[in-house]
């Protein structure tokens, strides 16, 4: 089902010269091989002369890559039909699911960018940074308005867990008043309620991109990118859009209650009630349970009172919701 969704997708979606319109997305269901070398995506900037080549690579679920290499981009367009065009008004999202591996050596002290949207194959913005906390299992996440060297680049206050999946989702949006005054948003495990109360917005003094052409995936170099897992993409023009591109694979029939908990007691149930796993995390993005059950109860008693995400995986099914603790 998962690769019929995204074969679909790309039928749909898909326009002349490769440019894909909006909504668009990807489970990266690809034969195994390099990402840049399958249609839609394909190289930006130069491919990898190395020997051997280190190249964005697909494994037929997701991507993976690490350290330096080549960098793959999508090209998309503003218009469903008629002339093509890039993006220039409005706002333009994207959403993925980011497992951080190691950042074992990734010691560059201003981070290093992996995702954004580009320009052309210079001018970048709307940007993912990582960037090394305590050690090689923690980490920081950054989002730059028009990427630069990364010294102005916003970083969470809170550090993330190298083998945990989070979900991220960025936006970029075309601000008219001056030509550095467009704004970079972020949110981490996001629900459909948090939109108006993203964890990070970035602003800058620099010149803002003109257009936006493409998304992009980025391998900077040894010390800036670290071992990373990419699944589940989406690029769209909404908040809302890019909630749902993740949803596909929704658990049916989930319920999540009661909701504000106040007897130290969650309930979780669908409509396999198989074993599952979950996972809360506070308004920062840290974890703060996980537990792997087949009960329909979760012990919260120890968590304090408080906004959290629960992050539900049943099976190859994930949705995530947001809980109260009281």
């Amino acid at each position: 089902m998962k690769k019929i969704y995204a074969l679909l997708f790309l039928v749909v979606t898909s326009i002349t010269f490769g440019q894909q319109t909006l909504p668009f997305a990807d489970t990266f269901s690809y034969t195994a091989g390099n990402l840049h070398e399958t249609a839609p995506w394909a190289v930006i900037g130069t491919a990898s002369a190395t020997t051997p080549p280190d190249h964005i690579l697909l494994d037929g679920t997701k991507v993976t890559f690490a350290g330096i290499g080549t960098d793959a981009q999508l090209n998309i367009t503003s218009l469903t039909t008629g002339t093509v065009s890039n993006f220039t008004t409005g706002t333009v999202y994207y959403i993925f699911n980011l497992k951080v591996i190691s950042m074992a050596g990734v010691t560059d002290t201003n981070g290093g960018y992996l995702s954004g949207f580009s320009q052309n194959s210079t001018t970048f913005g709307g940007t993912l940074w990582t960037k090394r906390a305590a050690d090689d299992n923690t980490f920081y996440l950054g989002i730059e308005t028009r990427t630069a060297t990364g010294a102005l680049t916003t970083y969470t206050s809170g550090t993330y867990n190298t083998g945990t999946t989070y979900t991220v989702v960025v936006s970029y949006t075309f601000n008219t008043t001056t030509t550095a005054d467009d704004t970079v948003k972020l949110w981490i495990n996001p629900t459909t309620l948090d939109e108006t109360t993203p964890l990070l917005t970035d602003t800058h003094v620099g010149t803002d991109l003109t257009s936006i052409a493409s998304f992009f995936f980025r391998q900077d170099s040894t010390t800036e990118t670290p071992s990373v897992e990419i699944d589940d993409l989406g690029i769209t023009l909404s908040y809302s859009e890019a909630l749902a591109t993740a949803s596909f694979n929704e658990i049916a029939g989930l319920k999540v209650y009661p909701n504000p908990v106040s007897n130290g007691v969650l309930h979780i149930e669908s409509n396999l009630n198989t074993e599952r796993t979950v996972s809360l995390f506070d308004v920062l993005g840290k974890q703060v349970l996980s537990t792997t059950t087949s009960n329909n109860t979760i012990n919260v008693a120890a968590l304090n009172s408080g906004i959290y995400i629960a992050k539900i995986t049943e099976g190859s099914n994930t949705a995530t919701r947001k809980v109260i603790i009281r």
